[in-house]
């Protein structure tokens, strides 16, 4: 696992720094060099959240629940779970103001503006970030994605409080492994 995470890190990180400095020059009303390539960017996203999504439903063990995203983020410093948070909520906030402000009639051929390109970099900030801390919160605890299980061996869902099979009861924060 160790091998495969950091490319995808490193996607993760370079395709956030770019939507973050597209997003700026976006607030500064101005448009990135390229143009319509830095679009292209929606293209690591769906490369990135195919591994994040995998490994998402591997800690939860493929069940929904409250502390879903506690579970997936565990391996990660508080500050970065503070982050990831701001940046759902930024995202959100963004999309709106910058809604307000698009045209709605085109201008041109391209129909490129900065109005458009804020709306979209700060969505792109937003995937490129949580998939950074996933992939990160993996990285640094592996065995988040090894199932948990009881004293007595047996597998565990991620909520479990008490084993399934045996009864036993689930200390606290459970080791995985």
């Amino acid at each position: 696992m160790r091998l495969i995470l950091p490319p995808f890190l490193s996607l993760a990180a370079l395709g956030f720094l770019a939507s973050l400095a597209t997003h700026l020059l976006a607030l500064a009303g101005s448009l990135p060099p390229g143009g319509n390539s830095v679009f292209g960017l929606h293209i690591g996203i769906f490369v990135l959240w195919g591994p994040v999504v995998l490994l998402a439903l591997r800690i939860n063990w493929g069940q929904r629940s409250q502390g879903a995203w506690r579970n997936v983020l565990a391996g990660c410093p508080t500050w970065m779970r503070y982050v990831t948070a701001g940046l759902f909520v930024y995202a959100i906030v963004n999309f709106f103001l910058a809604f307000t402000e698009v045209d709605a009639r085109p201008s041109g051929d391209d129909a490129l503006s900065s109005a458009v390109l804020r709306g979209f970099s700060g969505h792109w900030m937003l995937f490129y970030g949580v998939a950074f801390a996933v992939l990160y919160s993996v990285y640094r605890k592996p065995e988040l994605v090894r199932r948990a299980r009881c004293a007595n061996g047996h597998a565990l869902a991620a909520d479990d409080r008490i084993c399934a099979t045996c009864g036993v009861a689930i200390p606290g924060p459970r080791a995985r492994g």
